[in-house]
């Protein structure tokens, strides 16, 4: 089975895993998790959300591509992971989403994905 459809299976499970949390958020009251450190409930859909796109993209593309190139494979399993997993703490630390670090980490995580792509489009169109 292609490594990409490994990882996509992987993050797609911990998405899906991530619904607790997400049960979590929206059934219990805002002052229960304020104190227990939850700030920012939209930041867990966020990441929940892009957990499951990732892990169904990088699914489809790990079965549709045979043979990507691994310079597209590394960039694109990195940072599918780092993306989504990058707005969790926000929820517990609103403040770190307009910081320097998290907005390095944007940039650097859309910069990635969108090189890892462009080659593995490229691969594609030129095969």
């Amino acid at each position: 089975m292609p490594f990409l459809v490994k990882l996509g299976v992987l993050e797609l499970t911990v998405g899906v895993l991530t619904g607790w949390f997400m049960v979590y958020v929206t059934r219990t009251p805002r002052a229960e998790r304020l104190r227990r450190g939850l700030r920012d409930p939209r930041r867990v859909r966020q990441g929940h959300i892009e957990l499951l796109m990732m892990g169904t993209i990088l699914i489809a593309v790990g079965a549709a591509v045979p043979s990507p190139p691994v310079a597209a494979v590394a960039l694109i399993a990195f940072f599918s992971w780092l993306a989504p997993l990058s707005f969790f703490p926000a929820a517990v630390r609103p403040d770190l989403a307009g910081s320097r670090a998290m907005r390095w980490t944007d940039t650097v995580t859309f910069l990635g994905l969108s090189v890892g792509y462009v080659l593995l489009a490229a691969d594609v169109l030129l095969r």
